[in-house]
């Protein structure tokens, strides 16, 4: 059975973004006030939307986080590629 560089490499990949972000949160205060002034604004608009759209909202920040993840994923994957072509290119000029 052979498997995609894609499918091999998600656990890194996935453990590599959770550290990212976990420096992020802990080294960077514009990450972090950034990522604060967010959460304070999608709570204030939560909570003034009449319960009726309130299902909507949450949907839409799931389809968000979804495609962030998605995103995220491809964005790694491809530095991960053009590293490795640029690795490989590297060695064969100095061939």
């Amino acid at each position: 059975m052979t498997y995609s560089l894609e499918v091999l490499l998600d656990p890194l990949i996935r453990n590599r973004l959770e550290t990212l972000y976990g420096e992020l949160k802990t080294n960077h205060s514009d990450f972090n006030q950034v990522f604060n002034e967010s959460e304070h604004y999608i709570k204030t608009i939560r909570e003034s939307l009449p319960d009726n759209l309130k299902q909507p909202l949450f949907l839409y920040e799931d389809a968000q986080f979804t495609l962030q993840a998605i995103l995220e994923i491809k964005i790694y994957l491809q530095g991960f590629k053009d590293a490795l072509h640029l690795f490989n290119e590297l060695r064969i000029t100095k061939l």
